[in-house]
């Protein structure tokens, strides 16, 4: 409102109603001031609830940021943790293909202390095999091809030739245990042909325990031209049975022999095919041959056996005709270590029957 000195002064709250009171103020001037009043009271009505969402936002906002940063600090930890696994990668597959290396070398060391035959297995085991008390039962074990099956028809005294020999062949020709009665009358020795160690269907670790050697009084451990992480395993295995006895043979002596003293002989020797001085010279050179390689066979074997960790045995160099001759009570020429074989294990059988 205006007049001729200017803008008139709105009146204040109090100011309307005390010109009310004295009854100085038109009814609209009455109305605008209680309208204002009204709008006054709504907005310091309202003014709490704005302060309440205010905070409320600003509390919201404060766990957004929290949020915000724990997120911030996992996915730091997260990146810090994948670049440090990958640092660690190659170590750690180190570390782990050395475990599976040693798991796998201690199964491959025979028979594990907690897989030792329960009393069940061994009664079913005899009866698999027939045991039968009075009797020596003799296994003999090897690597595939070291020539088992000829060396069961020697010490029985047949050529493989016989109806009764075990098959042989130059692969491994024995798929499961099989029992040989000795023909003598007088033998009290079942021998016994184990199929080969070392192959895909019988792991060295599995050998001794799946096929239940542990039963048997004598194990004959036969080796022909090296001595195989197989035999070893075999030998750990027996080591943990006092009721076994252990030999070990070493297989087809007069073929290394005869090989190793040709390597020494002329260019184009034949031994079957030569003058008399030439083979004179030919058997002195195959008798020092012959010492060589009892001497080095011996070293070889009980050096193995030391740096394995087994205890010493006795090594007996056999080949399959002088075997089968000295147990038809003949002699032979290539004969090395036969006639103490026989000796020695009739003396086993002597021990344990009687």
């Amino acid at each position: 409102m205006f007049n001729d000195a200017g803008p008139v002064p709105r009146p204040s709250f109090t100011t309307s109603l005390g010109a009310v009171a004295r009854g100085c103020l038109p009814a609209t001037l009455l109305f605008t001031a209680a309208r204002h009043n009204l709008q006054l009271k709504i907005e310091l009505a309202e003014m709490p609830e704005s302060v309440n969402t205010a905070k409320r936002e600003v509390e919201e906002e404060k766990r957004a940021n929290c949020a915000a940063k724990r997120t911030a600090e996992n996915a730091q930890r997260r990146q810090e943790g994948f670049e440090q696994a990958a640092a660690e990668t190659p170590e750690a597959l180190r570390r782990a293909e050395e475990a599976r290396f040693a798991i796998e070398r201690w199964w491959f060391e025979g028979v594990r202390s907690e897989c030792r035959p329960l009393e069940e297995d061994i009664i079913r085991m005899k009866t698999k095999y027939r045991y039968s008390p009075g009797f020596l039962h003799l296994a003999v074990v090897g690597s595939s091809g070291g020539g088992k099956s000829s060396f069961i028809n020697a010490v029985r005294g047949l050529s493989n030739n016989d109806p009764i020999a075990a098959r042989t062949g130059i692969v491994e020709t024995t798929n499961a245990i099989t029992r040989y009665t000795d023909p003598r009358p007088d033998s009290q020795i079942f021998w016994y042909d184990i199929p080969g160690a070392g192959t895909p269907n019988m792991p060295d670790w599995q050998y001794f325990n799946n096929l239940g050697l542990y039963i048997f009084d004598c194990i004959i451990v036969l080796i022909d031209n090296r001595f195989l992480d197989s035999d070893l395993a075999i030998l750990r295995a027996c080591e943990q049975f006092t009721n076994i006895e252990v030999f070990i043979v070493r297989s087809k002596s007069d073929q290394h022999i005869n090989n190793m003293a040709s390597d020494r002989m002329p260019c184009g020797f034949d031994p079957l095919n030569v003058v008399n001085e030439t083979r004179s010279r030919f058997q002195q050179i195959k008798s020092e041959t012959q010492r060589k390689f009892i001497d080095q066979t011996h070293q070889n074997l009980q050096m193995n056996l030391k740096r394995n960790n087994i205890s010493p045995k006795k090594v007996y160099i056999v080949c399959k005709d002088a075997m089968r001759a000295v147990w038809n009570n003949s002699s032979s020429p290539m004969a090395i270590d036969e006639e103490e074989l026989k000796n020695d294990i009739a003396e086993c059988v002597r021990r344990r029957l009687y």
